[in-house]
């Protein structure tokens, strides 16, 4: 498999397959193509996980992230988890996008760092969660509507709105007070979807 991932946006990587082994493999590599298109040579995932922690680039971070979801993506969350906490913009949206495509095995992971102290790791942690559309995320998401951040209440909001459970509409509700025009104008989208 040949993955030349430089430039993906959050889109693009909703659409990256994803490997899940059962158990851990120490063999996860991937062909990556060097400058010239006739030479390929082999990357493992410890060399893709050096080169993620070394670069400066965004562009490079992205690319190696899904690299690494694309090889073992049970080991590749807590590294997505961390690029949550990166620095720039697209690495943050791109590391949720992997960890939706993950899915269900990543739901734990996500739900701790709800509790992170800075309110983007929690907003793209629900961001993530919401966009599973995963039944267990119900809980997690119910918690993160009374974030005292409004863009997390936000996204919790959209998240409750996309699981199609209408027992989240009691979450929802109080929203529809919130401070902030955005939150109330999404809790009241995401009970009407679930209104049906």
């Amino acid at each position: 498999m040949i993955i030349d991932t430089i430039g993906l946006d959050a889109d693009i990587c909703s659409r990256i397959p994803i490997y899940l082994p059962k158990e851990d493999s120490m063999v996860e590599q991937r062909e990556i193509m060097n400058d010239h298109p006739d030479e390929r040579r082999t990357v493992s995932f410890e060399e893709t996980l050096t080169a993620l922690l070394t670069t400066p680039s965004a562009g490079e971070k992205i690319t190696h992230l899904t690299s690494l979801a694309a090889m073992n993506g049970r080991r590749a969350i807590p590294h997505l988890i961390a690029a949550l906490r990166d620095d720039d913009k697209t690495v943050r949206a791109s590391a949720s996008a992997l960890l939706t495509r993950i899915g269900e095995v990543a739901i734990p992971e996500l739900a701790a760092v709800q509790k992170d102290q800075w309110w983007v790791v929690r907003y793209r942690a629900c961001e993530a969660l919401g966009e599973m559309k995963n039944p267990q995320t119900l809980p997690h998401l119910r918690r993160s509507v009374q974030d005292e951040r409004d863009h997390v209440r936000y996204m919790a909001a959209k998240g409750l709105g996309s699981l199609g459970n209408p027992a989240a509409i009691e979450d929802i509700t109080p929203l529809l007070d919130d401070e902030n025009p955005y939150v109330r104008d999404m809790a009241e989208r995401a009970i009407q979807s679930l209104r049906g």
